[in-house]
């Protein structure tokens, strides 16, 4: 009975677990290109980013942006606050993203280091 038992486990039983092993192995391996193909994508357009930012027209165009921007959310702060009912538009679609993100951008690298110099105001004991 044992031998039968030894003959089943060590033909089909190991092809099986083999295959099984191997299939893992390969999906493992699939993860860590794509992991490294991500990982060279983010290094690339990090690079790139940063030879835009050395031209002037790249500000010219971040500032004209981030101006309206800027107009564009005290009109509305404006609305809200005094309820004049403007019906201040929103952007339109196709330069919406481009706007969120230089807005995120602005207030959100001002409130990390708000943030920042708070926490290491009190860590010194300052206030």
């Amino acid at each position: 009975m044992w031998a039968i038992v030894k003959l089943f486990f060590s033909g089909p039983f190991d092809r099986i677990m083999g295959s099984v092993d191997h299939v893992v192995s390969n999906d493992t391996q699939r993860e860590k290109i794509r992991a490294d193909v991500i990982e060279r994508y983010a290094a690339i357009a990090a690079e790139e980013r940063a030879d835009a930012r050395r031209y002037r027209a790249f500000w010219w165009v971040w500032s004209v942006i981030a101006g309206s921007a800027a107009v564009w959310f005290a009109l509305i702060t404006l609305d809200t606050i005094g309820n004049f009912s403007w019906s201040v538009a929103d952007y339109p679609p196709s330069v919406k993203h481009y706007v969120d993100t230089i807005f995120a951008s602005v207030f959100g690298s001002g409130g990390v280091v708000a943030a920042a110099q708070a926490i290491s105001s009190a860590i010194r004991g300052r206030r």
